[in-house]
């Protein structure tokens, strides 16, 4: 027996269907509107509806194969769009019985019937438009529409059928009406055939395109809501699982979304994200189905697997096949985070999971952040993605659906707290979960607090909540300008914003570019420093001339008492000679990227003698990258109390490391980081003690001295904690520092963000001088001579500037613009000269 059979209304169309929509054709022939059969009158060729206006009743006959539970009309009124009209009876339908009986029905208008072109917000409260609620293109779409595909979902229209066809935004009910209003009735006699149906014209035109008769118990218009349906990857399946998905024919269904293989417990990684590789083992998708909806999963279009809904939603958790619905019943669960020693609420990240890995993120946060997909300055802030499993922001509290049975939650707070991944049993009856966190270092205890020197996009509140959650004191949210696109405009206050407890600190400045002289990152500006970018693109605009030096801007920020930082060392490092050779660099910062570079090119410098700190930062310009996991730790002076410009001058002096994972302390006789041993004139022994500790496995502790690894500390299973204690002699001046990094396998030392940055740490150095000679290598004073005459070349011969223009500086552009490399090439010429031949 078929569950639901179209009526012919051929011989009963009176009236050619002259409703014109751009985007929908009228129907013709077999329609299917939400899973429903319906069959569309034509006459002579033309779409034609049945039209009820002033005339007399029509009387439709049924041929039924089997007893009516339901009808279901597609219909509409037509004329004049009015709210005003709200319960006219536009027209009475009778239902007659085969023992005589009848039931007549008001079809009124806002109830069981409208006026397509009503508008947004006025839709009848018993019926529904035809065409179903659904999703965006996953993939393409109109650019207008960019920021509406994350909603994820189109109410119950369309998304751009064809190429040019309507954005998201404008397919509300009053740009996009539905031809026409599904409208059921339910047999109030179920054991009675119903026979006939009589319909009689009333206060209004009513044109019905289409019936459908319902054989099954059910309302066929109101699916349950949507529960988690999971398939199992075919056998032999080698995919990432975008060819494979789920889908329903009488309801909706949400993305399919493959499930990767989850990460065994007692993964160290396993709160910092599943593996890049993993294997995906199935999907799953949230599906809303009346019980006659068939469920497929298909691979490449070709369906593979099917499962009536009805067998799907009994509770059998061994489903149809591979298909079952694995969510056999949910709770909303209120969650408080504390730290396990204090009890106190701690603002932190989380991440809710079936057993098999079907993310319930707390309620305000999306099950898998934009979509996901690549986020670039799309939605920044609230949520990470790390891997393929998003985690929420939470204050220390949240609540949400979660599934009965055992659930997965992963807590992470960053570097000083102890991951938490443990299996909670949610029962019948739980309201409530406790979650404690163990915290393992306090840093800020011995007066280090860290901070991300590089953020895009979040706003100013986001960013203050996200750092807190990553265990990060100082937030640097930086401007830009991105070709046309000027980021983070409003955020500009020129001081800092603090959260309510004092603990976390936002400054929005800038990193004003140029794509080959290189980035600035300007910190504690009071006023801004312009242009942001220069030289066209892709930082700057299309056709833009140079307008300003790297030099220029350094100077104008220091001239506010702002701190001056070249991002994401060494790259573009077409004016970072001139900078640090003239003194206008208070640091340098590594993103955790390129390490081997990093070194190579930070080495030169110390080497060459010149005092440069270095510092992390995470360039976070996306979900896909948490604040601070490149980090900066600084030590605040001895009668420094917490805040922006102590923090800011700590790292100035070199009291300073990057992170993006290990805690490291560094003593040279006693000595810290940014400070100078001196030694004789002839030299000497230091005594150096380093440690690395991290909630991270670390292999390979390192003691560099003057650009060379002289002492290491490994393991090579991993461990916690590495040390060094070494006597190191000196017979020249040079410098220490300390680093970790490398030395095991890349799945226990590569972090799970966008880029897969190393897990490593490296130290500001502690410089020795010997009398008062200090370290200056003419080796490397040459090649930085080099690299100077490299950015000169370019200003010089390579870039454009307007020549009827009055630039910001009011001198000769040309010379201004080399002038600075002039300087780099006299200091570092001058120091050489202190060399014999």
């Amino acid at each position: 027996m078929m569950d639901y059979q179209p009526v012919d209304l051929t011989s009963h169309a009176d009236a050619d269907d002259d409703l014109e929509l751009a985007y929908a054709a009228a129907w013709r022939g077999e329609v299917l509107a939400r899973g429903l059969p319906f069959l569309a009158p034509e006459r002579a060729g033309r779409a034609s509806v049945l039209r009820l206006g002033s005339g007399t009743a029509r009387t439709i006959g049924l041929d039924a194969e089997a007893p009516i539970r339901t009808i279901t009309f597609a219909h509409r009124t037509r004329g004049e769009a009015s709210f005003s009209e709200l319960g006219r009876v536009s027209a009475v339908y009778r239902f007659e019985f085969a023992d005589g009986e009848s039931v007549r029905v008001p079809i009124r208008d806002g109830f069981e019937v409208e006026n397509p072109f009503l508008g947004w917000g006025m839709q009848p409260s018993l019926a529904v438009p035809d065409a179903a609620d659904s999703r965006p293109d996953r993939d393409f779409g109109a650019f207008a529409d960019a920021g509406a595909r994350q909603t994820e979902v189109v109410q119950a229209g369309r998304w751009s059928d064809r190429p040019g066809g309507p954005s998201l935004r404008l397919q509300g009910v009053e740009d996009q009406p539905p031809r026409y209003f599904l409208w059921s009735w339910i047999n109030p006699r179920p054991g009675h055939q119903v026979v006939r149906i009589g319909l009689e014209p009333g206060q209004a035109v009513v044109e019905v395109g289409g019936i459908c008769l319902g054989f099954v118990d059910e309302y066929p218009l109101q699916p349950e809501p949507a529960r988690v349906v999971t398939a199992e990857a075919p056998r032999g399946y080698a995919g990432d699982g975008t060819g494979l998905e789920i889908t329903v024919d009488r309801g909706t269904v949400s993305f399919t979304t493959p499930l990767r293989r989850q990460p065994d417990p007692g993964d160290p990684m396993a709160v910092w994200g599943d593996a890049p590789d993993a294997e995906v083992v199935g999907v799953y998708a949230r599906v809303a189905s009346v019980d006659s909806g068939t469920v497929r999963l298909q691979a490449n279009g070709e369906t593979i697997e099917t499962a009536r809904w009805s067998e799907l939603g009994q509770g059998r958790s061994s489903g149809v096949g591979s298909l079952r619905v694995s969510e056999l019943g949910r709770n909303w669960v209120r969650t408080r985070i504390v730290d396990d020693a204090t009890g106190e609420p701690i603002a932190c990240r989380v991440n809710f999971a079936s057993r098999d890995g079907v993310p319930y993120q707390p309620h305000g946060h999306p099950q898998h952040v934009n979509g996901d997909r690549s986020s670039w300055h799309l939605d920044v802030g609230s949520d990470v993605r790390l891997g393929r499993t998003t985690y929420g922001y939470v204050d220390g509290s949240c609540e949400g659906w979660l599934p009965r049975g055992e659930v997965r939650v992963r807590v992470a707070k960053g570097f000083e707290y102890e991951p938490l991944d443990q299996l909670v049993e949610v029962a019948d009856d739980t309201r409530e979960l406790t979650l404690r966190v163990k915290r393992r270092f306090d840093v800020s205890a011995d007066g280090w607090y860290s901070g991300d020197t590089h953020v895009h996009f979040v706003s100013s509140f986001g960013g203050l909540k996200e750092a807190a959650a990553e265990g990060v004191s100082v937030v640097h949210l930086l401007q830009a300008q991105w070709g046309s696109l000027f980021t983070n405009t409003e955020e500009f206050l020129g001081r800092p914003v603090v959260s309510d407890d004092g603990r976390t600190v936002l400054y929005t400045s800038q990193e004003n570019r140029q794509h080959f002289l290189g980035h600035l990152s300007l910190l504690g500006l009071k006023e801004p420093v312009m242009p942001w970018s220069t030289d066209g693109p892709e930082e700057a605009e299309l056709g833009g001339g140079l307008e300003a030096t790297l030099s220029d801007w350094a100077d104008r920020c220091r001239a506010q008492g702002g701190t001056v930082v070249v991002p994401h060392f060494p790259l573009p490092m077409g004016e970072q000679a001139a900078l640090i050779a003239t003194n206008r660099v208070d640091a340098v910062e590594s993103l955790g990227l390129w390490p081997d570079l990093m070194y190579l090119h930070y080495y030169r410098y110390l080497n060459a003698g010149y005092r440069l700190p270095i510092n992390g930062g995470t360039d976070k310009m996306s979900n896909d990258v948490p604040i601070g996991m490149s980090r900066t730790y600084v030590r605040l002076g001895a009668d420094d109390d917490f805040g922006f410009d102590a923090w800011c001058r700590g790292l100035s002096a070199g009291r300073s490391y990057m992170s993006s994972g290990p805690l490291l302390s560094l003593s040279v006789d006693g000595r810290g980081m940014g400070d100078t041993v001196r030694l004789p004139e002839r030299g000497g022994a230091v005594s150096v003690v380093a440690t690395a500790q991290s909630i991270f496995p670390m292999y390979r502790l390192e003691l560099v001295h003057s650009g060379k690894v002289i002492a290491t500390s490994e393991d090579e299973a991993g461990t916690h904690t590495l040390t060094i204690d070494e006597n190191v002699r000196f017979d020249r001046p040079g410098w220490l520092a300390v680093r970790v990094g490398g030395g095991g396998p890349e799945l226990r030392t590569q972090h799970r963000d966008v880029w897969q940055r190393s897990i490593m740490a490296h130290t500001s150095p502690v410089y020795v001088a010997c009398g008062e000679r200090a370290a200056s290598d003419p080796g490397a004073l040459a090649e930085i001579i080099t690299l100077i005459e490299r950015g000169r070349s370019y200003v010089q011969h390579r870039t454009a500037a307007a020549t009827a223009a009055m630039h910001h500086h009011g001198g000769d552009h040309r010379s201004f613009m080399v002038r600075p490399f002039d300087q780099a090439l006299a200091a570092v010429r001058a120091r050489l000269a202190e060399f014999p031949d």
